[in-house]
This record gives structure tokens, sequence and C-alpha cells, in this order.
């Protein structure tokens, strides 16, 4: 019995000692639950609350551009860039901002790359910009600043570098109105890309002219973007999503480089002449050639493709790279420096003159003024005496007369184009107004058919429409500005000079050519092509083909056509054997070789109005071969240059003449002059090792 009490009293003291044991146990974990559960929750919520997401946008490279054989016009280089980081400048005092940021303006400036005080607190200050942006105030420095400026970072607090991607220009300042240029996003522009499909962000680039702002969409890249867990202190945790970013497409253009390279040269060396003019004297004072600008666009008419448009004065486009400075964007477009960015080939309008009289003689063909039931028959002879007064005129301008008055005698359809006879169209128009059975409006209505007064749909922005006057449009511009017309009603007159491209008619040099090109070509008139095709970046195959876009079809028998194109033909090689008159364009067109090349052509002159001073006239010419399928066709204007026939017509021919013989030169890139001069280099090095039979060594290397 002793025995079992022991034992009893032996388990219950184990017992005891176990639950003593599991008590100091438990509640050591039970402080310790309740401790980390009800102690130090709201550490921990606020340790969750500080790690945040974060998304990194990588900005992707814009396509290229190159021209119709591949040679590349636009291309990317890289870029270092001095950036702001506003979050951590939030917290340094005002007095010692404006200290950092004179003295960054002046380190920046030191290195060669000048920079003002105010560009910096502009940018830094700038609401497109939120509070945690790093801000790019300055392009293009140096790799040694931006080595500084880490090195003494302590110096620099916020002040970083990072490195993007801009445009460069392999050759220059050529095609700058075809390829337009990029800039940064206005609000404006911010605002209508906010739901783009390729997102934007405040201090992204856009294209702003040209191919660039008209292929924006495709020359887009598609920028990258990771997300990621970032501590309060920004170390990154974890990347929770990434998705690379893709290099805009590649937009090929139908320009050939070298094509454009000569149309700028001659259209330049074509003012450069017409300035040489002497001074002209009449009795209304004094007329000065100041030909301060002009246009060149040369097209194939066969299918609407541009092969090459040229506007002076130019631009460089690599002004935009870095961010344009005011006062160099004012000069670009201050009408005193002649307006640089405006593209004259699709922008500047222009009376068209006797370049318009081919359509004139259309509608008089088309409606039967010249026919059966008209005036006069195609091979009807007029009698221009240099002067033609208006039947039945009473009061105002009754008489209107060939430039200088002179004659040109008997003349048809044809001679009246090749000479081109001011007073023989005066007579059509003038039956097109008093003639039962006419409309007065015809030639406007041709004139629309061919593509004047309306855009012609090329593939850039901001083109003119021009103008086509009628009635009904001087009525509504009498209505807004009385002052500028005596009378609200239109006149014989008026139609007159409607019919030789003067008077309120205007039209672009694309409009003028492009007509043109539907007037050769059988009757197409074609939405003028500069894009050829978009290609991906990567295996450059053809994502999308920009095919020809056809307007309209134009009914143009050869009843109507060929008296039309017999007459321009004269206009480069007519000759009259009995008495030497010739084409307004023969001279310009001697020894020409029109045996193996024919050309076609039409001379312009053309007035422009203005109360203040006498103006000389305003040159153009439009020609085409070979024919009889040509598959070239151009147009120049120059301003203020005197006849077209003398200033225009010479720098069609010449630049026309270079195609016939086949002899257009190769314009070489700012990579390939580089090269040309690196193997000159080597070849002189070797003609002297050849000379001196020892190897020359050159910068520590044999060449």
């Amino acid at each position: 019995m002793i025995g079992q009490r022991a034992d009893s009293r032996s388990r219950r003291l184990r017992l005891a000692i176990l639950g003593a044991v599991a008590i100091c146990l438990f509640v050591p974990l039970v402080a310790r639950l309740w401790y980390l559960q009800i102690i130090k929750e709201t550490a921990f919520i606020e340790r969750v609350v500080d790690n945040t997401t974060e998304t990194i946008i990588e900005r992707a490279p814009r396509g290229r551009i190159i021209d119709v054989n591949g040679r590349i016009l636009v291309n990317n280089r890289q870029s270092i860039v001095v950036t702001l980081d506003k979050e951590e400048m939030s917290t340094v005092k005002t007095s010692d901002l404006d200290q950092l940021f004179f003295d960054l303006a002046r380190e920046i400036s030191l290195s060669g790359k000048l920079t003002k005080v105010t560009q910096i607190e502009a940018a830094y200050e700038s609401d497109r910009y939120g509070p945690f942006a790093e801000v790019p105030v300055v392009q293009d420095i140096s790799k040694e600043l931006q080595v500084y400026l880490a090195e003494f970072s302590y110096k620099w607090p916020g002040v970083g570098t990072t490195i993007i991607t801009v445009r460069d220009y392999p050759y220059g300042s050529l095609a700058a109105h075809i390829l337009g240029y990029v800039g940064s996003l206005s609000e404006g522009e911010l605002s209508q890309v906010a739901n783009a499909a390729k997102p934007y962000l405040a201090n992204d680039e856009i294209g702003k002219a040209g191919i660039e702002l008209f292929y924006e969409n495709a020359l887009r890249g598609t920028p990258g973007r990771k997300t990621v867990v970032v501590d309060r202190f920004n170390n990154i945790l974890d990347t929770t999503e990434e998705v690379p970013a893709r290099a805009g497409s590649d937009v090929q253009l139908t320009i050939d480089i070298d094509l454009q390279a000569m149309a700028e040269q001659y259209l330049k060396e074509g003012l450069d002449i017409a300035r040489q003019q002497p001074t002209k004297f009449e009795e209304e004072g004094v007329i000065i050639y100041r030909a301060p600008a002009g246009a060149m666009v040369v097209m194939n008419p066969r299918n609407g493709t541009v092969l090459a448009m040229a506007s002076f004065p130019t631009y460089d486009p690599g002004l935009f790279v870095s961010g344009i400075a005011q006062d160099e964007y004012d000069k670009l477009i201050d009408p005193g420096n002649n307006l640089p960015l405006l593209n004259r080939a699709i922008q500047g309008t222009y009376p068209p003159g006797s370049t318009f009289k081919p359509f004139t003689a259309y509608a008089a063909l088309d409606t039967g003024l010249i026919g059966s039931r008209g005036i006069l028959g195609v091979n009807s002879m007029y009698v221009d005496t240099g002067v033609y007064t208006i039947p039945t005129c009473e009061g105002g301008t009754c008489e209107f007369q060939n430039a200088g008055a002179l004659p040109n005698g008997d003349v048809d359809l044809r001679l009246a184009l090749t000479y081109s006879s001011d007073v023989y169209f005066y007579n059509l128009a003038t039956h097109f107004d008093i003639l039962p059975g006419f409309d007065l409006e015809s030639p406007q209505v041709t004139a629309r058919y061919f593509g004047f007064g309306v855009p012609s749909g090329v593939t850039l922005s901001n083109e003119n429409a021009g103008r086509i006057p009628t009635p009904d449009t001087r009525r509504e511009a009498y209505r807004q500005n009385p002052e500028a017309f005596l009378t609200d009603q239109w006149l014989t007159g008026d139609t007159l000079n409607t019919s030789i491209g003067q008077g309120d008619v205007l039209a672009t040099p694309l409009q003028i050519v492009n007509a043109y090109a539907a007037l050769v070509n059988g009757g197409t008139l074609y939405a003028p092509n500069i894009g050829l095709r978009s290609l991906n970046p990567i295996t450059g195959e053809t994502e999308v083909e920009f095919a020809s876009r056809v307007t309209r079809e134009l009914y143009l028998p050869a009843a109507y056509t060929q008296p039309i194109l017999d007459g321009l033909a004269g206009v480069t090689t007519w000759r009259r054997p009995d008495n030497g008159q010739v084409g307004t364009a023969y001279s310009a067109f001697l020894n020409f070789p029109h045996e193996d090349w024919p050309v076609s052509g039409k001379t312009g002159t053309s007035e422009k109005q203005s109360i203040e001073e006498l103006i000389a006239d305003y040159g153009l010419f439009v020609a085409w071969g070979p024919n009889p399928d040509p598959e070239y066709i151009a147009v120049v204007v120059l301003e203020e240059a005197g006849f077209g026939g003398a200033v225009a017509a010479p720098v069609v021919r010449k630049y026309l003449e270079k195609i016939a013989y086949g002899i257009v030169p190769r314009h070489l890139s700012s990579e390939e002059e580089d090269e040309v001069a690196r193997q000159q280099v080597q070849e002189s090095e070797r003609d002297l090792e050849a000379i001196f039979e020892i190897p020359l060594v050159t910068t520590g290397k044999k060449s």
C-alpha cells in the first residue's frame, strides 16, 4: 500500500512538473503572439504601405526615314541629357536652388553647350512635369561633363544625366521641308494624344512638320513598360511585369535624294541668276529683281509619285534636335527672312499665269466654244494684234493686252499656246461671258476638275488649297473686305484675268504640276504620294504599302488633248521659218537633245499686286519628258524674278538635261563624305610610303 501511494505521488509530481514546463513554454508564445499581433501591428501596416508599385517607361526610338533607293535620310543617335530630380530638389532652399541653377548653367556653358539660367528655371518650373519627374534640361552634353557631374554629384543635388535617342540628319538641310522635324509635346498636343495607342509622356517628342508629322503613328515607337515594387527608399524589391520597347517603323519615301539635291541646287542657282538682272525702270517706278524665294516639284506623271520637292529658303532640321532657342525659331518664322519654315511647294500660293492657259483651252474645247458651234475652229486663225478690247464694254477696264502689247499675228489654238498669246485667250474668255448658251464659269469648273482650288491630297500636312475665284466668292470677299474691291460684281474683265491665271487665281506649285501630269498621262488625276511604304525596322519587310491614289479620271479624248499637247511641244521646239518667231522657251531649250529625249513645256509670268511698291513678276515653267510617254514632269516658280521663259525655263532645262544624259550626280551623306576623306588620306599616305619606301604611321595606327 505504501508503495502504491509513493508511485501515485511520483506521477502527480511528474504531471505537475510537466504542466509547469508547458505553462512556461506557452506563456512566452502567447506573449510573443500578443506582441506581434497587437503591439507591432501598426508598424507592419506602415511597412507594407511603404512598399509601392511603380511603372517605369522606357522610350522607344523612332523609325528611320529612307529614300526610294534605301538611303537613310533621317536616322537616330544617342544624346546625353542633363536632368533635374524635382522630388529631391523640392527639399532645397530657394536661395540654394538659385545658386545651384547658376552654377549648373555656367558649368554646362563652359563645356561648350551655351545654357542660360532662365532656360533651366523654365524647365524646372514647367507644369508639364509632375512633382516626381526627372526634368530634361539640356541635350547633347559632352561625355566629359557627364563624368564630371557623376563624380562630383554631392555638389549637384538632384542633378543627373540620362541617355536618350534623338534624330540625326545625314544629309543636313537637304529635303528639310519634306522630312520635317520633331519637337517637345505642347499642352494642346499632349491632350490630343492622351488616348493614343502608343502612350506619350509629358517630355516626349512628336512630329511637328513634314513626313515626321504626317507619318507620326508609323514612325513613333511603342514605349516599353516595367512594373516594379519599391520600398520607401526607392529600392526595387521585385519586378511584376516587363514589356520591352519596340522601335517605330521605317518609312520609305518616293523621293530620290540625288534628284532632290539637284532640284535644290538648281532652284537656288536660278534665283541667284535672276537676282543679277539689272534694275528695271518704268513709268510707274523702279522694279528690282529681288528673287528671294521659290519652289520646285518633280513628279512621275504615270503614277503621281513625287521624286523631288524643293523650297527656298530652307532650314536645318538639326536645329530642333536639342530644343531650338526662341531667337532662332523667331528667325525661321520671320517674314523679313522670307519664312524659311514655309514649304512653298505645297503652302505657297501664286497666280499661275500662263501655265493656266491649257486648262482654259480644254474648257473651250469641252464646251464647244472652240468647235463647230463656237467662235473658232481648232485650226481657225485669230489675229493677235497685241491688244484686245472687250466688245460692248461700258466703263471700267475695257482694254487688255499681251506683255508689252507685242503682237503675235495669226495664231490658232496651237500657236496661241506656243507663243502664249494672252489676246487669243481674252477672246475666248469674253465669249464664255457674253455668248448665249455658254457659262462664264466654264474655266473655273475645268480648273477644279484638274485639281485647282482644292487640296491635292499629298501625303504631307498643312497643304494650301489655293483659290479659284467665282462670282459667289467675289461677293463674299467683298462682304468681308469691301476696301479691297471696287465692287462686289463679277465683271467680264474678271473672266479674262481668270482665263490666263491672273486676278484672284492662286495655286501651289504642286497643284500646277499635278494638273499637268493628268493632262499628259491621259486623264488620271492622282493624289500625289511621297510615302512609298512602311517597313519593319528589324527585318526590313514591308508592313504597309502606300499605293497610288486616283482622285479623278478625266475625259480627255485625242480631239481635245492633241492640239493642246502640240502647242505645248512647240513651246520648247518651234521656230517659225518665215519670220523666226519662236516658242516662249525655245531659247532656253536650244541644243537640248530633243531627238532622243523630247520635251514639252509651258512658260508662265504672273503679277503680284501691291499698293506700296512695284514688284517684279513671278517666273514659272512646267516641262515634261521624254515624250510621248513622259516619266518626269517638273515645275519651278521663282518669286520676283521676271519672265518665266527667261529665268524659270533654264532651271528646268538644266535639270532635265542631266536626267536625259543619265548624269545625275550622286549626293553624299556626311558619313559618306567622311569615308571619302578617309580614303583620300589613306591614298596620300600610300603614295608617300611608295615614294620614301618607309611605312607611314598616323595616330598610332598604320593606315
